[in-house]
C-alpha cells in the first residue's frame, strides 16, 4: 500500500492535498474495501474518514489513519484546516453534485481543483499481485462458463444461463460478477449490450456470452460467441473476419503504442471486409478493480499504452435481424508485446448442442 500511496502522491503536482471519493480508488490507496468512506492525503499525511458503521472494518484493513466522523464534510474540513490545506484536488468525475456544493460552501479558504481527467489513470499500471488476482478471476469465470455449457443451454432462458453462471462463479470463489452478464441468442446477439432476457435459446443459433468474475476485488472480462448447431457459411465468414481483426490488433499491443492505432488495426480490417459500419463501439478498455478503467482503445482515445497496463481487445460485428459476433480477451501490456490473461481459445467456432 505504501507504493500505491506514493503513486497517488504523484498527482498532487503542487496541490496541498487530494480528496478521494470513489470506492475503487480509496480501496486501491488504503486497502479499505468497505463503503461510505473519504480518503484525504497530502505529501506526508493520509487519513481515512468513516462513520460508526465502518470503523472496525476500516481499522482492520486500512494502512492509513482512520477517523470516525458523524458530520462528514464539516469534520473533514476541520481536519484539512488543521493541516493548513489551501489547495485541494477532488475526483470531479465521480463526486455527486450535492456533495460538491456542500464542499464549495463549507471549505472556506480552500481552493478546489477538479482532477477527474488525471486521477482516472492512477490505477492504470498494475503490479504483479494485481495481475495474479485478475488471472485467478479469469480462471474462475472460465470454469463457471464451462460447467454451464456442459450442462446444456438449448431450451433454457438466457437469464437462467446467466444466473447459473453467476452461481458457479461464486461457488468457485468469486465475490461477485464483474458486470451484469450478457447472454444474447439468435437475432438478439446483434445487440452489443444484449443483457439476458426470458428468451429461450434455440437449436441452430448463435449465442454471445460476455462474462466476468470479481476475485479479491479484481475483475475479469471476456466474451465468447458460440453456436447451438451447424454454423452457416455467412456466420462462419463473419466470425473469421472478427477473429482476424482481433489478432491483428493483438499483434500490435506493446508499450508505447497509441491506443487509437490499436483500434485502427482492427477497424481498418473490418472496413476492408465490408463490415466496418457494423462495428460501432471502441475496441477495448482497461480492466482492474473496475471492469472499465483507463486506458481506452477507441478512435478518439489520446492514451498511450504502457508496460503493465491491462486492456481488453473486443472487436464485434452486429448485423441487425441476423446475428452478432464479439470476441474479447484481456491482455497485459509488456515492453514489446503483451501477455494474455484470459484463456479460452476462439480460433474455432464452439458448437454447443
Amino acid at each position: 500500500m505504501k507504493t500505491r500511496l506514493s503513486r497517488a502522491r504523484e498527482f498532487l503536482k503542487g496541490l496541498d492535498a487530494i480528496l478521494l471519493y470513489s470506492r475503487a480508488n480509496i480501496s486501491y490507496v488504503s486497502g479499505y474495501t468497505g463503503s461510505d468512506a473519504i480518503l484525504v492525503f497530502t505529501d506526508t499525511h493520509a487519513c481515512l474518514f468513516v462513520d460508526s458503521r465502518n470503523t472496525l472494518q476500516a481499522k482492520q484493513e486500512a494502512s492509513t489513519e482512520v477517523f470516525e466522523i458523524s458530520k462528514r464534510w464539516e469534520e473533514i474540513y476541520e481536519h484539512l484546516d488543521g493541516l493548513g490545506v489551501k489547495t485541494l484536488g477532488i475526483e470531479s468525475n465521480v463526486i455527486d453534485v450535492d456533495s460538491f456544493i456542500q464542499i464549495k460552501d463549507l471549505f472556506k479558504g480552500i481552493e478546489i481543483t477538479p482532477l477527474g481527467k488525471q486521477l482516472v489513470y492512477m490505477r492504470a499500471i498494475k503490479d504483479s499481485h494485481e495481475i495474479a488476482l485478475m488471472k485467478k478471476a479469469a480462471l474462475i469465470a472460465e470454469e463457471a462458463l464451462s460447467r454451464v455449457l456442459m450442462a446444456g443451454i438449448v431450451g433454457r432462458r438466457e437469464q437462467d444461463v446467466a444466473f447459473d453462471m453467476e452461481c458457479e462463479m461464486k461457488r468457485l470463489g468469486a465475490g461477485a460478477v464483474s458486470f451484469e452478464l450478457i447472454v444474447a441468442s439468435g437475432d438478439r446477439s446483434a445487440m452489443p449490450h444484449g443483457t439476458a432476457t426470458d428468451k429461450i435459446i434455440q437449436t441452430g443459433e448463435p449465442v454471445v456470452i460476455d462474462f466476468g468474475a470479481v476475485y479479491n476485488g479484481y475483475c475479469s472480462d471476456q466474451t465468447v460467441t458460440i453456436h447451438t448447431g451447424k454454423a452457416g457459411d455467412d456466420f462462419t465468414e463473419v466470425y473469421n473476419h472478427v477473429l482476424k481483426a482481433q489478432s491483428l490488433a493483438v499483434k500490435e499491443l506493446a508499450s508505447g503504442m497509441k491506443a487509437s492505432y490499436i483500434d485502427k488495426c482492427a477497424r481498418a480490417y473490418l472496413e476492408s471486409a465490408g463490415l466496418g459500419k457494423y462495428f460501432g463501439h471502441g475496441l477495448g478498455h482497461g480492466v482492474g478493480m473496475e471492469v472499465h478503467e483507463m486506458p481506452t482503445l477507441s478512435p478518439r482515445s489520446d492514451d498511450t499504452l504502457d508496460e503493465a497496463m491491462v486492456v481488453t481487445v473486443e472487436p464485434g460485428v452486429y448485423l441487425p435481424g441476423k446475428f452478432g459476433i464479439r470476441l474479447e480477451d484481456t491482455f497485459m501490456i509488456t515492453d514489446n508485446s503483451c501477455q494474455r490473461i484470459t484463456n479460452i481459445a476462439k480460433e474455432a467456432i464452439q458448437v454447443i448442442n
